[in-house]
């Protein structure tokens, strides 16, 4: 009898060395896994975890099964991230300012495709995604990523400000109402099947801020940022490499509330400061330079915006004289009767008018 008590553990002790994978009860799972996929820019910490301020930053993950759930917190309130299992329609969630575990999926026993993604922006707060908790399941191999790759440069409407709103909303602005998945950049991404990352933020520039502020990181400075504040580290520039960089800088710098528009000569020379470094950043890369959808000459017709930031965009390209480098005319769209930011209606008309002038550079 004891012998045969032995052979039994022996061959238990076995079959738990044999490879098989268990569903384990209550699983860990580190935000730095290495199946877990991230796509945007992102900060490693130390003990494991993951910090992201651009908006559209994802975590893309599989599980055989079980419940999962994510423990996160923000450095400040109303900071929103969204799930979306097996794409479908993807449901938001708050953030608070303190670490707590927010559910993600249940335990139906079916597989899922994961994506949780980042619905705000960095000066709305700073994201950090501690750990993932999956219960009765395991962790699979991550999707796939797509093969092509676009990057998109902007402000606040890249980031997909607005883009959520109600159509019945009051003019009091709510961080709700960003949704950068939805933004025209990611749209572009969408119906491109290239993988896109936002590099964006609202209110900068590539000169100045919408107040005038020049002490401000603009686009050339926040571009080299993993997360676009001063304590950040340096962006791996090599991790993601674009086929495609669509640019779309302007609006803040002619902002009308500061008075005269931004003086030529410093504008352009910025400018093809920056995109001679993209160039060579990118050596393959097609960039494509828009002056986006806010600006518009009919605001002051003493300043005409819309003409003005496309003779400069005109005179950039042409300075900087390379064929990997053009520009791109936007369509004018004026949000509505509270906030200039597009709508999401506006959005799909701007991603449907790009499309076709950004299509052919891949």
């Amino acid at each position: 009898m004891r012998i045969a008590l032995l052979i039994s553990i022996g061959l238990i002790a076995l079959g738990g060395c044999s490879g098989h994978q268990t569903a384990s009860p209550n699983h860990t799972i580190a935000a730095q896994d290495s199946q877990i996929r991230w796509s945007g820019r992102t900060q490693t910490l130390t003990d494991g975890a993951v910090r992201f301020g651009y908006p559209s930053v994802s975590a893309n993950l599989n599980i055989s099964g079980g419940a999962l759930a994510v423990r996160a917190y923000s450095t400040k309130a109303q900071s929103y991230l969204a799930v979306s299992v097996d794409h479908q329609p993807p449901r938001r969630f708050e953030l608070t300012t303190q670490p707590q575990l927010y559910p993600l999926v249940a335990d139906d026993g079916q597989p899922h495709t994961v994506r949780l993604s980042h619905m705000s922006e960095t000066w709305r707060g700073v994201i950090t995604l501690q750990n993932f908790e999956l219960s009765n399941g395991t962790l699979l191999a991550p999707p796939p990523a797509p093969a092509r790759k676009l990057l998109v440069i902007g402000d606040s409407v890249t980031c997909g400000e607005g883009v959520h709103r109600p159509a019945d909303h009051s003019c009091a602005k709510e961080a709700r109402w960003t949704d950068p998945d939805n933004s025209y950049g990611m749209l572009l991404g969408q119906q491109l099947n290239a993988e896109t990352q936002l590099v964006c933020y609202g209110g900068r520039g590539l000169t100045r801020s919408w107040d005038g502020n020049t002490r401000d990181a603009q686009a050339p400075q926040f571009f080299n940022q993993a997360v676009a504040n001063s304590e950040a580290p340096a962006a791996d520039l090599e991790a993601f490499v674009p086929d495609v960089i669509l640019i779309s800088l302007g609006t803040n710098d002619f902002s009308l509330g500061i008075g005269p528009l931004p003086p030529r000569e410093h504008f352009v020379a910025t400018y093809v400061k920056f995109v001679q470094r993209l160039l060579a950043l990118y050596p393959n890369a097609e960039i494509a330079l828009t002056e986006g959808a806010i600006v518009n000459d009919a605001a002051d017709p003493k300043r005409p915006q819309k003409t003005v930031l496309r003779e400069y965009i005109a005179a950039t390209v042409k300075r900087v004289g390379s064929p990997r480098l053009r520009q791109i005319l936007s369509e004018h769209h004026p949000g509505d009767q509270c906030d200039a930011h597009p709508t999401g209606p506006q959005h799909r008309a701007m991603a449907r008018e790009l499309l076709p002038q950004i299509q052919p550079l891949f």
